[in-house]
């Protein structure tokens, strides 16, 4: 039986807009979605901590970076992944566009060694679905599913893909709002 890819390499925007949810607002980029559930990461909201910060903790002094770390969702919020389009990394997840995931701790130290210069974010925490979650939250219209090219994250600041992707689409996606929502007003 062929393995279903369902959201696999889209992003979700999330369309409610209580800016009280944790989501509001929140574009996120989905690694993994089958039976089981979905697997994926905020991509356009930072934490304030740099990435100094997180290669001092791994013993690498010297490195001068002060890129802002990727608030990546609300599960596991002190599990460190590395988003990278470096693919012949084994113990990363893999997508056909590039982009690749891995929590290793090896390839977050060949970086910071210079030993790989794969273009990379460093992110706190995921976004996960139990099986047929997300599904069930699509049918409802809270995410708006978008096209995009992945590799696009590591050309831009977090706060500006918005921005970059609605330009891209034709088509303002910070505008779009849940229908119920609407109706409320």
């Amino acid at each position: 039986m062929e393995e279903q890819n369902f959201l696999v390499n889209k992003f979700l925007f999330f369309q409610e807009k209580s800016q009280d949810d944790y989501f509001y607002n929140a574009l996120i980029y989905i690694f993994e979605h089958n039976e089981n559930g979905a697997l994926g990461l905020i991509i356009n909201k930072s934490l304030p901590i740099e990435e100094e910060k997180i290669f001092s903790s791994i013993g690498l002094q010297n490195i001068s970076s002060n890129k802002s770390i990727l608030n990546g969702g609300p599960v596991e919020v002190t599990k460190l992944f590395v988003l990278h389009d470096d693919d012949s990394q084994k113990e990363s997840i893999s997508n056909v566009n590039g982009l690749c995931l891995t929590s290793s701790v090896d390839l977050l130290k060949d970086i910071g060694n210079g030993t790989n210069t794969c273009k990379y974010k460093l992110a706190l925490g995921y976004c996960g679905w139990d099986a047929g979650q997300l599904d069930y939250e699509v049918s409802k219209n809270s995410w708006h599913i978008i096209d995009f090219n992945p590799l696009e994250i590591f050309n831009s600041e977090p706060e500006e893909l918005i921005s970059i992707i609605s330009k891209t689409n034709g088509f303002d996606i910070d505008k779009i709002q849940h229908t119920d929502i609407i109706t409320k007003h």
